[in-house]
């Protein structure tokens, strides 16, 4: 209670601190922000232009800091380091100024956006949401939507994102902002376009074009704007149109040589004419982008090129490259993470909330108490809940450890008896009917060899996670663990205890994957399952098993990899039984 006390103390001279602080800004800086709207540039130079020593107080850095972030971002200029932004969102956080505090959020969520960590940008964004609200700036709200709305899209989340665009269109509407207008309502036509819904994708689009008529100098909106109304006629067989529009998103764009996205829009207008050396040089340009589906859509394109004109190698290689890309670009997906994201700043939210009530009340003393009593008590249970939970785990892991040694010991005795009886068979002179009386014995204790195996995987610890993580993949669910090289290691030592796999891999010069599919192969995995696990689409592992085969001198064929390990394996195991029974 006396800590609370002292604490509750320092919080109230923080904020009389805070109270009686002044923000008389730099006069520089006044300028600087006034600028920003119309003459970024100019706002960015005078920016650049002020000494470090003229900032004397932390307002003027902290105010400093934000401005130069903001007209670096209306400048089109790329920002990896967020060291600058944080100086200004520290100082608003702890001058509770909420419409700073919105900008400074807005901004720190920029940096991340242009460094292409999605699911942190979307945090800082969805922070700035509410900020923006209580501040009552609508011009920035509308441009955080615009943000949020594009970072779900780019996950797949359309109907999120068709939510967000659909309020940002309705502030654009309000305060009469034709850019951020045309923005979402192309954003919605392109959502409506990847859900299948053309004619309402062409009524977006077009409201969108009627939009930029008259005096509308934002080339890349318009630009924008024809490459979606391109893609859309493709989809929908208007071909003059589609090509038309491909054109003109050509056209529109500042820089022509880098327009890998306009290029490969182009190609598909040209493709869908049937005029197949212009696409053929479209999508050979788009290829130079670094976005894997820019990437893997042209290698498609390529490849039905290529096998229309008969040239079957290309196209082989075409769709080898069209896969490889598109493994590419779904382990680069960020979905799991921005889902994460928005689960975190809702209960944030919830939380926020929930305290700024209390700062409403006069009681707000007697509530916290209460409220840490309840919360005392719950914590309590918790902890007493999951210390239990705890105990019966770590019960139910050593009964699994004792189970798996026992049953461990059980079949390593198996298998001296499976090699004593095929000893005896293969030393002692006997009748036939003495022979068919010891092969029978041997068949016998094959299967209960056979057996013991599978009691015994049933109790690995490794087994076990496999099974739990193919368990959430059937629920359609992303799992939360996989397995690390500790755990490949153990398998590896349970399915091959001889380290015939580990031979394999050093002779053959196998990558840690085909070690790893190797090692499943000794199991009864379905290629789908064994792609889950080693979190891959199931072409990539016939892809690998294919590579492993040709590095072991083989020609390969359907299951003959898994045939060839389990007998190796297996005759192993046999040599070194009779080795020790000799």
């Amino acid at each position: 209670m006396r800590k609370r006390t002292i604490a509750l103390i320092a919080i109230l001279t923080a904020l009389l601190a805070a109270c009686t602080e002044t923000t008389g800004y730099n006069t520089t800086l006044v300028q600087a922000d006034s600028l920003m709207a119309s003459h970024p540039d100019s706002a960015l130079h005078m920016l650049q232009g002020i000494p470090a020593e003229s900032l004397k107080t932390k307002a003027d850095r902290a105010y400093h800091a934000l401005l130069l972030t903001q007209a670096r971002d209306k400048n089109y200029i790329v920002q990896t380091d967020d060291s600058l932004i944080r100086i200004a969102v520290r100082y608003y956080d702890s001058m509770r100024d909420s419409k700073m505090q919105a900008r400074a959020y807005y901004y720190w969520g920029s940096v991340y956006r242009d460094r292409n960590e999605q699911a942190i940008a979307t945090e800082k964004f969805l922070i700035a949401i509410p900020f923006a609200q209580e501040a009552g700036d609508k011009a920035l709200l509308g441009r955080i939507y615009n943000n949020v709305g594009y970072l779900y899209c780019l996950q797949g989340l359309y109907n999120k994102a068709d939510s967000i665009f659909q309020q940002a269109e309705k502030i654009a509407v309000w305060l009469n902002d034709t850019i951020l207008q045309v923005e979402a309502l192309t954003m919605q036509g392109k959502i409506c376009f990847k859900q299948k819904d053309y004619p309402q994708a062409e009524k977006k689009l077009l409201q969108a074009q009627q939009a930029t008529s008259g005096n509308f100098r934002q080339n890349r909106l318009r630009a924008a704007i024809s490459n979606a109304l391109s893609l859309l006629y493709s989809r929908t067989k208007e071909k003059e149109k589609a090509l038309h529009y491909a054109k003109q998103n050509i056209s529109l764009q500042e820089d022509t040589i880098h327009c890998y996205h306009a290029f490969l829009t182009l190609g598909e207008a040209y493709f869908k004419t049937e005029k197949y050396d212009s696409a053929a040089y479209c999508f050979n340009r788009s290829l130079g982008s670094s976005d894997y589906g820019i990437k893997a859509d042209a290698c498609m394109r390529l490849a039905d090129i290529a096998n229309r004109r008969g040239d079957t190698s290309v196209s082989l290689k075409m769709e080898q490259m069209h896969l490889a890309y598109r493994d590419s670009l779904e382990q680069a997906s960020q979905r799991t993470k921005l889902l994460e994201t928005e689960q975190r700043i809702t209960i944030r939210k919830q939380q926020a909330r929930y305290e700024s009530s209390l700062n409403r009340y006069s009681l707000a003393a007697i509530v916290s108490a209460a409220i840490c009593i309840v919360i005392s008590l719950l914590l309590i249970n918790y902890r007493f809940r999951h210390r239990r939970q705890e105990r019966q785990q770590l019960e139910r892991e050593n009964e699994l450890r004792r189970k798996y040694v026992q049953q461990r010991g059980e079949l390593e005795q198996k298998e001296k008896e499976i090699a004593a009886s095929q000893d005896r068979i293969a030393r002692q002179h006997i009748n036939e009917k003495q022979k068919q009386m010891l092969e029978a014995e041997l068949a016998g204790l094959n299967e209960q060899h056979t057996a013991l195996v599978k009691k015994m995987r049933k109790y690995s610890e490794v087994i076990q996670k496999i099974d739990r993580i193919l368990s959430v993949y059937k629920e359609n669910k992303i799992p939360k663990e996989f397995l690390d090289e500790n755990d490949w290691a153990r398998l590896l030592a349970e399915v091959d205890p001889r380290g015939v796999v580990n031979g394999i891999s050093e002779k053959c010069r196998l990558s840690e994957i085909e070690c790893h599919l190797c090692g499943l192969l000794l199991l009864e995995y379905s290629v789908a399952d064994m792609g889950r696990i080693i979190q891959r689409q199931r072409i990539s592992v016939y892809r690998i098993e294919r590579t492993i085969t040709k590095k072991m001198g083989r020609d390969y064929q359907a299951g003959e990899l898994q045939k060839w390990l389990k007998s190796m394996v297996n005759d192993s195991m046999k040599q070194e039984n009779v080795t020790c029974n000799t």
